[in-house]
């Protein structure tokens, strides 16, 4: 599984990824520090990869319109790798049978949506 983490997201949520077997790496790395959500949300779709993020406004408009996969993390930034590390066998399984699908993981669990309005 591939993964792309937002500005927002420590780069300890990519090891975690990476220890576990997917392949991940941050939107820094990958040259797009400047980018808009909506050509983030491109650029992974284009890369075949989850999108992972903190941001409230993104992750709010991508549910309601979800495109790809977006990964929004409920949880105070030094708490998700640790999340992340907890869910990751759900995750990869909910994302490898949907190819557009919005999670919502905080501690309470997950919340999905799969829907366009």
């Amino acid at each position: 599984m591939r993964f792309v983490c937002d500005h927002d997201v420590d780069a300890a949520v990519a090891a975690v990824l990476r220890r576990h077997g997917h392949e991940a790496w941050t939107v820094g790395l990958a040259g797009l520090s400047s980018a808009s959500d909506d050509e983030l949300t491109v650029y992974a779709h284009n890369k075949n990869a989850a999108l992972i993020t903190h941001d409230v406004e993104f992750s709010q408009r991508r549910r309601r319109n979800v495109v790809g996969q977006h990964i929004w993390l409920r949880c105070p930034e030094e708490d998700a790798a640790e999340l992340i590390a907890a869910h990751i066998e759900q995750i990869v399984l909910m994302l490898s049978v949907n190819s557009d699908l919005w999670i919502k993981l905080s501690v309470a669990g997950t919340e999905l949506s799969f829907r366009w309005e």
